[in-house]
């Protein structure tokens, strides 16, 4: 690790201490709308497929974005074997990694802003369900996760950010696994809750955080599964199991529907934005969104905490 990359850790610790971070948007349904119908992380192996993914980044740093994810949600050996890429997983994730930083590097040049951004290897669940629940063993699943992880934090990402996870099991076996490779590096997790607040797997979302804490992460929070409006809900549960967590949210522009057979988020940025104002109450670290949220979205966010 170099010392660029030590004082990006710091001053990305630093930073939710003393002021809310933005995160970006969707990467997923941002391609989609681009027309790319693939497995996103499968266009990181082409260079001209992966310009797109620069320009999804870009798109979000242009809007306000502190926080850009990397192209890696299903990039762990288990979803990439179900794609015939498991051999590919070196490079889809050292390509990921370059590509959010080009994409910095770039809005530098553009914009001559010196304001901190910090780049987030994004850990997407395996795709299996864990023990007690499934078939990969907990012990398995940290071996797993490492094979992603390892080359992300071999490539300098800021801090890893494990999201969607829907088996607060799965989220510790992820968070062991990035504190087995590198015990400094900051870690972030958040889990996919519907709108009562539970996870698929049946944990509450007032329960996760102790444990998740415990292991190592210092951010908790939420992402994906429902909208804004019931992600203020699931947000007053976790702050309030856990007064003085650093925590961290990123709804969905609402919940998808099949329009002319394409999946639509029909959440508007206006919507999404008075929804996360609600949230501001529960003193976030960092707010985002997730899927079908767009640069529009985001700057809406970065209008409101302004």
């Amino acid at each position: 690790m170099n010392n660029n990359n030590l004082k990006n850790r710091q001053d990305f610790l630093s930073a939710v201490e003393n002021k809310i971070l933005i995160c970006d948007g969707a990467m997923g349904t941002s391609l989609q709308d681009l027309g790319f119908t693939e497995n996103p992380d499968s266009l990181n192996l082409n260079k001209e497929s992966i310009k797109s993914v620069i320009d999804v980044h870009l798109s979000f740093l242009r809007a306000g974005s502190d926080i850009i994810q990397t192209n890696t949600f299903g990039s762990n050996p288990v979803k990439l074997k179900s794609y015939g890429l498991i051999s590919d997983i070196e490079k889809i994730n050292t390509n990921a990694v370059a590509a959010a930083r080009e994409a910095v590097n770039t809005f530098r040049k553009e914009s001559r802003d010196s304001k901190d951004l910090f780049i987030a290897g994004d850990i997407g669940p395996l795709g299996k369900l864990v023990e007690p629940s499934g078939e990969i063993k907990y012990s398995e699943a940290i071996d797993l996760f490492s094979q992603q992880i390892d080359v992300l934090i071999k490539n300098n990402v800021d801090f890893i950010l494990i999201e969607t996870i829907m088996d607060l099991n799965e989220a510790l076996a992820a968070v062991e696994a990035v504190k087995k490779i590198d015990d400094d590096i900051p870690i972030a997790c958040t889990l996919a809750f519907n709108k009562n607040g539970v996870t698929l797997m049946g944990n509450k979302a007032e329960d996760i955080g102790e444990p998740l804490l415990e292991a190592g992460a210092n951010l908790i929070g939420a992402n994906c599964g429902v909208g804004s409006d019931s992600m203020v809900v699931i947000a007053e549960k976790i702050r309030g199991a856990n007064p003085d967590a650093k925590i961290f949210f990123q709804p969905n522009a609402g919940l998808p529907v099949l329009i002319d057979g394409k999946t639509t988020y029909k959440e508007t940025p206006e919507f999404m934005s008075a929804n996360i104002k609600k949230i501001l109450q529960f003193n976030p670290s960092v707010v985002g969104g997730c899927c079908g949220s767009t640069p529009v979205h985001v700057s809406k966010i970065v209008e409101l905490i302004a």
